[in-house]
């Protein structure tokens, strides 16, 4: 079975550029984690499947995405605003990636629909405080 899209070099790279950043030892991670230095090593230089639980552990230790130490982001943090409740269940990030999907034309009506909605109320707040 073949992994698409799943690259263990982008793990080893974003790994190692971490802990570079973070002046910090494979083997002081490999204590983290509870391996050897080795087998942490292993995981830098693609020899070996980063498992879940160690992209858990290492996304909290670094505070970054465990998408951006998979490749799948190219940036580390995700904005906290993205996971608020932008209305009922959906996230301001669901609503980006939903009209990610638009075509551009598509786009281009929401943006004007958005500014008529923006202008509309802007309207109505002026009304509201001539009284």
């Amino acid at each position: 079975m073949q992994n698409s899209g799943f690259d263990k070099f982008i793990v080893g790279e974003r790994l190692k550029i971490l802990r570079e950043r973070e002046d910090i030892t494979q083997g002081q991670l490999a204590q983290l984690l509870k391996i050897t230095q080795q087998t942490y090593s292993r995981y830098e230089t693609a020899k070996a499947t980063l498992p879940l639980l160690h992209l858990y552990t290492l996304s909290q230790y670094y505070k970054v995405s465990s998408d951006y130490i998979l490749g799948t982001i190219s940036h580390p943090n995700i904005p906290p605003q993205l996971s608020e409740r932008f209305i009922q269940h959906i996230t301001v990030g669901d609503f980006v990636c939903l009209i990610s999907a638009f075509s551009k034309k598509s786009k281009r009506h929401l943006i004007d629909y958005v500014n008529y909605l923006s202008y509309q109320e802007q309207i109505e707040k002026k009304e509201l405080s001539k009284d």
